[in-house]
């Protein structure tokens, strides 16, 4: 899929809209888009003759197209529409209390990455993280973010970096903001070379945000990963581990297998966490619905994925 669309249609229907989360989308392949160094926020760098811009297919803020991304993605569309696709939910607890690096590892010694693209803070003000990307699991360790808010930044521009120093079997922890973004440059008809790029995508669901667009996102479970680890809805030190693809199986397999995870409920309870993804869901697209058109342009849902928002 091409929109017929630049980068002077992504400045004006998302940066000057105020829908822009900074993630990094858009100029993570373009030349013509950049990101302030200091505020992490996107800009149009030079005059664009492109009228099918590359930066506008891939911002998630211009268009969002969920089922047509699920099903080239997963092969099939969600059943739940709280959660999204996916092939198991387990929550885990970790030998050493730290769930997402127990995932790294496991990935780095099965061989299913080979590099990956994390957050390096910078500012305690969001957007706070950029992309590092890092060839090993030990250099991994202190870059695994302890919160959304650490991840909140322009990680895919890491994405684009490691294609150009070509790399291969690349990961990411990232927000659900990023996995929209990456879902869509992985679907989409460019030939950006990402789908040879990366490997396993790891989401971090999402508290609430800290950036003006994030009040516009309805995805908190981070819904186009591999694998969403969910601290909210399990016990304090466990989580919630959302398996949506046999790739992401296959890591948590291993990190229970090397005996750094345990499971600690194969059949959690899962009312807690969708009472809480559900509400931030609802607010969110109450904001959508109730601000200017130009805002609801973007995401794209039919009446069955709605119900639940709206009822």
């Amino acid at each position: 899929m091409k929109v017929e669309k630049s980068s002077q249609d992504l400045e004006n229907e998302v940066i000057y809209a105020g829908l822009c989360i900074h993630c990094g989308s858009c100029n993570a392949f373009c030349p013509h888009m950049d990101f302030n160094k200091e505020t992490g926020e996107a800009y149009v760098v030079d005059e664009c003759a492109e009228t099918i811009g590359l930066c506008y297919n891939a911002c998630p803020r211009s268009f969002l197209p969920i089922e047509e991304i699920e099903q080239k993605l997963f092969g099939t569309k969600r059943v739940d529409t709280a959660v999204g696709v996916y092939k198991d939910i387990i929550q885990v607890k970790s030998k050493k209390d730290d769930i997402l690096y127990d995932l790294v590892k496991a990935a780095f010694d099965k061989g299913i990455i080979e590099h990956i693209v994390l957050s390096e803070v910078h500012s305690k003000k969001t957007p706070v993280a950029f992309p590092v990307v890092v060839d090993n699991a030990k250099d991994a360790k202190k870059y695994i973010p302890k919160s959304t808010i650490e991840n909140a930044g322009p990680l895919i521009t890491g994405i684009g970096k490691a294609y150009l120093d070509q790399k291969k079997n690349v990961g990411i922890i990232g927000n659900p903001c990023h996995l929209q973004g990456l879902g869509k440059i992985l679907t989409n008809d460019f030939n950006t070379g990402t789908r040879e790029t990366v490997s396993l995508k790891i989401a971090y669901a999402c508290s609430s945000g800290g950036m003006d667009g994030c009040k516009y996102c309805t995805d908190f479970s981070g819904e186009f990963s591999d694998i969403s680890y969910s601290p909210w809805g399990a016990p304090k030190g466990e989580a919630l581990l959302i398996i949506r693809t046999d790739l992401g199986k296959k890591v948590v397999d291993a990190a229970i297998a090397n005996k750094s995870l345990t499971v600690t409920e194969k059949n959690p309870d899962l009312s807690e966490m969708k009472k809480f993804l559900n509400k931030k869901r609802k607010k969110n697209f109450r904001t959508l619905i109730g601000d200017a058109i130009i805002n609801t342009k973007y995401l794209q849902l039919n009446l069955e994925q709605l119900k639940d928002l709206i009822e």
